[in-house]
């Protein structure tokens, strides 16, 4: 029912689907790819090639703070530890989606390392990253169990490290969120739209005084 008054909408307002239909060709959607991610079903760019499945806000403030002296951990793989190992030194993704990591385990660039963990509430997934024994300058949390990797990537951040945790507006999250500012952290809310999706949604970067973003 929404979507036929939707459609009824448009077709009261021809101006209206005018605009809309020749966005597939110019406009702000066009040239920052979303028809292309949309059409694909798939996190990339303008011209086909692999972005984060993020706010585009976060990914234009992202994108030019990135250099090759960084080391990033991520919980989550895909298009993004691609985008990523373009950009930095060195890129660690831990999966738990055990047919998703051998289907992208080849594709990975030679300065990206892929592990995959089982997942468990609180378990070993959401410790990979201190567990390695290593510190890293950037931490994303894209992957399952959020709250529970937040809480341990802490310890496995260098003293300029900084966490990104996307789909930060969810109310299960919330608890992250609070226990990040209660360590120290001050929030950057990067909010809008992602790659092939239209609904709104929040990337969030937690960050110190001293921060490898130069924030």
């Amino acid at each position: 029912m929404s979507k036929l008054k939707a459609l009824a909408t448009l077709l009261a307002k021809p101006k209206r689907l005018a605009a809309l239909l020749s966005y597939g060709h110019k406009g702000y959607l066009s040239s920052i790819g979303w028809f292309t991610a949309f059409d694909n079903h798939q996190a990339v760019d303008a011209n086909n090639q692999p972005i984060p499945w993020v706010t585009y806000s976060f990914i234009d403030f992202i994108k030019d703070r990135l250099h090759k002296d960084l080391s990033i951990f991520e919980y989550g793989s895909g298009n993004s530890t691609l985008f990523y190992a373009k950009n930095v030194r060195k890129v660690v993704s831990v999966e738990h989606d055990e047919a998703w990591y051998k289907k992208i385990v080849n594709e990975k660039a030679p300065n990206a390392e892929m592990i995959f963990t089982m997942l468990e509430t609180n378990g070993e997934y959401s410790q990979k990253a201190k567990l390695l024994n290593e510190k890293f300058d950037v931490i994303i949390v894209d992957g399952r169990d959020r709250v529970n990797c937040c809480k341990h990537s802490v310890d496995a951040l260098s003293d300029r490290g900084v966490l990104v945790l996307d789909d930060s507006e969810r109310k299960q999250y919330e608890e992250a969120r609070v226990f990040l500012k209660n360590q120290g952290f001050k929030e950057l809310l990067f909010s809008g739209i992602s790659p092939g999706l239209f609904y709104n949604k929040a990337t969030s970067v937690f960050y110190r005084k001293e921060n490898c973003l130069d924030i």
